[in-house]
C-alpha cells in the first residue's frame, strides 16, 4: 500500500534531479501491477497534477487487488476538463469545476452528461529555495498579503520590509525573488488567484492593472473581469514558468532564490541539498502561521460550501486558528450517459476504492483524508456511471467532518476533529485568544482574568474533549504544529494550553486586545 511513498523517501542523495517524478511513479506502477492480464478494458484519464501522487498510488493498489488497469497522465486541470469533453480520455481530473467560458464546449460535446466525484483534498504549499547570509533558509513565515505579493509584484526582494518583519530572526538576502508559476492551465493557479482575490484584493487589482498596461496580450478575460485564472500571466518581473506540479517543483529544486505554489505531496518528495524541500508557514485569518500539513488543510476545507453540482466553493476567511489556507479539493469528471458499461465497471471500481479504502493512507502522502460526508457524496456520484459496481457499504473508517470554528459544516452539528481537545476552538473568542497569545504579551491582570475564565469554562469543554479523544491522532498532529507569529513569538498548541486559550479567547472577546491585535 505504501510502495510509492517509500520509493519517494529513499532518494535524498539525488541533488541534481527531483527525488520523485511522475514518470518514475508510472514506471514503478507498471512494473508492480501486471496490467497485461487486467480484467476488463484499460480506462484512461488525464488532468490534475495536484492529485497525481494519490491517483498513482490507487492505480497500483487496484491493479494488485482487482486486476484492473488505469492509465493516468497528469497534464493539468484544464487539460483534464478539455480532454474529457473531446473524448480523448475516459475521465478527466480537475481541482475546479468547468468554467463559464467552457460552457459552449460542454453544450456541443457528446459527453455533456457527467458528475464530479470528489477524490482528493490537501494543502497548496509554498515551496522555496533560498540561501541567506547565514546559510540555507529552512524556516519562512509569510503573511497572507506577502504570499500574494510574491507572485504578483514584479521584482520584489527576499528582504522586503514586510517579509523581513514577519521573519525577524531570519537573515534574508537582498536579492530578487524568482517566483515559479504554472505555464499550463492549472487548478492550483486558479486556487492561488482565488485566494489572493479574497484575502488581498487590492494586491490582485494592482497585478491586473500592471498586466493590462505592460503585457496586454496576456490580459485574459478572467483577469480583466477580476475572477480567478487557470493560466497565470507569464514573464512578469522575475517570474519563471514551468509545466505541472513536478515541473515547478524541479525548477525550484535546481534554482536559487525561487518559490512556487504546489501540492504539499510533491513538495515533501522533492529534495534540496539532501533534505526535504522547505515550505512556508502561512498566516490564516486568526493570525496564526500554519504549515501545510494534512490536518490543517482538513480544518480549512471545513469552511468550503457545497454547490449543487457536487463541487465545493472554497473559502479563505475561516476563523479557526488551526486552519491552513490555501487548501483545495480535486475531482474526477465521469460520464453518466453513453459510456461503455465495461469501462464504467472498471472506473467505478477504481473510484469506489479511491474514496474508501484508498483514503486510509493518504496522509502518508501528505494529502487530507475525505470525511464521511464527502465519501458518501462521492459514492452516490459513482453510482451514476453506467456499469458501475454496487455501492460499497464499508466506508473504511472515514472520519466525521471537521468541527471548525464558525464553519458551515460545524453549524449543522457535525462531530468534530479534535476541535475541543486543544481548546483552541472551544468558544467564540478562541481565534482572538490564539492570535493574541501569538503576537502580544499579557499583563499580570489580563493573565489572571484569563485563567479565571478558563476555570469557569473547564467543565463545558470536558465533554467536547472526551468526544474528540477518539480522533486523538489527528489532534496530536495539528496541535503539535509550531506557528511563528510576528515579532518572533511562537505558539505551541498543546492540550495543556487548551483550557487557558479558551478562557483567554472569551476574555479578549470582551474587549481586551493585545498590542499586536491593535495594529
Amino acid at each position: 500500500m505504501n510502495l510509492l511513498r517509500r520509493r519517494a523517501l529513499v532518494t535524498p542523495s539525488l541533488r541534481t534531479a527531483s527525488a520523485i517524478t511522475l514518470s518514475v511513479i508510472v514506471a514503478v506502477s507498471v512494473l508492480c501491477t501486471g496490467v497485461a492480464h487486467a480484467a476488463g478494458p484499460t480506462v484512461t484519464g488525464t488532468g490534475s497534477s495536484f492529485a497525481a501522487l494519490e491517483i498513482e498510488q490507487w492505480k497500483s493498489d487496484v491493479a494488485n487487488e482487482y486486476d484492473i488497469a488505469i492509465n493516468y497522465q497528469a497534464g493539468g486541470s484544464t487539460q483534464g476538463r478539455l480532454n474529457y469533453l473531446n473524448g480523448t480520455v475516459d475521465f478527466g481530473a480537475s481541482d475546479i469545476e468547468f468554467q463559464p467560458d467552457e460552457q459552449n464546449l460542454i453544450n456541443s460535446s457528446s459527453r455533456k452528461d457527467f458528475v464530479y466525484v470528489p477524490v482528493s483534498a490537501g494543502p497548496l504549499a509554498f515551496m522555496f529555495n533560498v540561501i541567506g547570509p547565514g546559510g540555507r533558509i529552512s524556516d519562512l513565515s509569510l503573511s497572507r498579503r506577502d504570499a500574494c505579493r510574491i507572485f504578483t509584484e514584479p521584482d520584489i526582494k527576499w528582504n522586503d520590509a514586510s517579509i523581513q518583519a514577519t521573519n525577524p530572526g531570519v537573515a534574508l538576502p537582498d536579492r530578487k525573488i524568482r517566483p515559479v508559476v504554472r505555464n499550463d492551465g492549472s487548478g492550483t493557479s486558479y486556487v492561488l488567484s482565488e485566494y489572493c482575490i479574497n484575502v488581498a484584493g487590492d494586491i490582485w487589482n494592482a497585478f491586473k492593472t500592471f498586466v493590462a498596461n505592460n503585457d496586454p496580450d496576456q490580459n485574459s478575460i478572467p483577469l480583466r473581469e477580476g475572477v480567478p485564472v487557470s493560466t497565470w500571466p507569464q514573464g512578469i518581473g522575475s517570474a519563471t514558468g514551468a509545466t505541472a506540479s513536478t515541473g515547478v517543483a524541479q525548477t525550484v529544486q535546481l534554482s536559487p532564490d525561487t518559490i512556487t505554489y504546489v501540492d504539499a505531496a510533491t513538495a515533501v518528495t522533492t529534495f534540496i541539498d539532501g533534505a526535504t524541500s522547505p515550505v512556508a508557514s502561512v498566516e490564516n485569518a486568526a493570525g496564526a502561521y500554519m504549515k501545510p500539513v494534512p490536518a490543517a488543510a482538513t480544518i480549512a476545507l471545513g469552511y468550503a460550501e457545497a454547490r449543487a453540482n457536487g463541487t465545493f466553493a472554497l473559502r479563505y476567511d475561516g476563523a479557526d486558528p488551526r486552519a491552513y489556507f490555501p487548501s483545495t479539493y480535486s475531482y474526477v469528471i465521469a460520464q453518466t450517459s453513453g459510456f461503455d458499461p465495461a469501462k464504467g465497471k472498471v472506473l467505478g471500481t477504481f473510484l469506489n476504492y479511491a474514496v474508501t479504502a484508498g483514503q486510509r493512507n493518504v496522509e502518508e502522502l501528505d494529502y487530507s483524508r475525505l470525511s464521511e460526508v464527502l465519501v458518501n457524496l462521492a459514492l452516490d456520484k459513482v453510482q451514476q456511471i453506467p456499469g458501475a459496481p454496487a455501492r460499497p457499504t464499508d466506508l473504511a473508517g472515514a472520519p466525521p467532518p471537521p468541527d471548525v470554528l464558525g464553519g458551515t459544516i460545524a453549524a449543522k452539528g457535525a462531530a468534530g476533529v479534535a476541535g475541543a481537545a486543544g481548546g483552541v476552538a472551544g468558544a467564540a473568542g478562541a481565534a482572538g485568544g490564539v492570535a493574541g497569545a501569538a503576537g502580544g504579551v499579557l499583563t499580570p491582570e489580563q493573565a489572571k482574568a484569563a485563567a479565571a475564565a478558563a476555570e469557569v469554562l473547564a467543565a463545558q469543554t470536558k465533554a467536547a474533549s472526551e468526544a474528540a479523544a477518539a480522533d486523538q491522532s489527528a489532534a496530536d498532529e495539528i496541535l503539535a504544529v509550531q506557528t511563528n507569529g510576528p515579532g518572533g513569538r511562537e505558539v505551541i498548541f498543546t492540550l495543556l494550553q487548551g483550557a487557558l486559550l479558551v478562557g483567554l479567547g472569551v476574555f479578549l472577546s470582551k474587549g481586551v486586545r493585545t498590542s499586536w491585535q491593535k495594529k
